[in-house]
C-alpha cells in the first residue's frame, strides 16, 4: 500500500478546513432585514466569526443615498424587529437571538433562543437570557402553536396598543393549562413586561 506524502496530507486538510469556512457553518455573516414594505432596513455586520462584536444599523431607503437613522454597537445574529416609539421619539430594535448550532448533533437546539434583547437610542435597554425565557414558559420557538406543546412559542412582532401611542413586542405561547394560547407583551421602549393601564 502506497503512503501519501506529508505535504499532500497537509494540503488535503487545508482544503477541508477551507470548505468548512466557505460554508459559513456556525459562523457570523453580514445580514440585512427589511421592514415597512422595504422602506427601511436593518443591516448587521459582525467583526468576528463568532460572538456579538460588530454593529447593527437602521436605514431609511432614499432615492440617492440611504439615510442612517440609528446605530447599535453590537452584531445582531438571528431575527430583528424594527419599530418606532412616538412616546420616546426613537427607533427601537428587538433582537431574538437563536441558540448557536455548532455541529450536526445540535439538532435538538433548533428553535431554542439564547437571548431576547431590546435596544433604543443606540443602547440596550433590557435583555433576557435563555434561562429567563424558560422561566416565562418560552423554551422552543416554532412557526405555529397547532400542536399545543408546553413551552412552545411564536414571535408575533411589534404591535400598537389600540387607541394609544404604546407599542409592544408580542410573543404568543402555549397556555400553561393546555387551553388556548396566551400572549406575553413587552414595552418596546423599556423591554419590560407590559401591563394595560386602567
Amino acid at each position: 500500500m502506497r503512503k501519501l506524502p506529508l505535504p499532500a496530507i497537509s494540503f488535503a486538510l487545508a482544503l477541508l478546513t477551507t470548505g468548512f469556512k466557505i460554508s459559513d457553518r456556525g459562523e457570523n455573516k453580514p445580514t440585512v432585514q427589511s421592514f415597512f414594505g422595504g422602506s427601511h432596513y436593518v443591516r448587521a455586520i459582525p467583526s468576528n466569526d463568532y460572538g456579538d462584536e460588530g454593529r447593527t444599523r437602521v436605514f431609511r431607503v432614499k432615492k440617492d443615498k440611504d439615510e442612517l437613522l440609528e446605530e447599535f454597537p453590537v452584531y445582531m445574529r438571528g431575527d430583528v424587529f424594527l419599530g418606532w416609539s412616538p412616546l420616546a421619539g426613537k427607533w427601537v430594535v428587538v433582537h431574538v437571538e437563536p441558540t448557536r448550532i455548532t455541529g450536526n448533533d445540535d439538532w435538538l437546539k433548533l428553535g431554542a433562543v439564547s437571548r431576547l434583547a431590546f435596544y433604543m437610542g443606540g443602547m440596550k435597554t433590557q435583555s433576557y437570557s435563555d434561562a429567563d425565557l424558560e422561566q416565562m414558559g418560552l423554551k422552543q420557538k416554532v412557526q405555529t402553536l397547532a400542536q399545543k406543546r408546553a413551552d412552545n412559542f411564536v414571535v408575533r412582532g411589534i404591535r400598537q396598543i389600540p387607541r394609544t401611542n404604546h407599542y409592544v413586542f408580542v410573543i404568543e405561547r402555549t397556555a400553561v393549562n393546555g387551553g388556548d394560547s396566551e400572549e406575553i407583551r413587552f414595552d418596546i421602549t423599556t423591554g419590560k413586561k407590559f401591563r394595560n393601564r386602567k
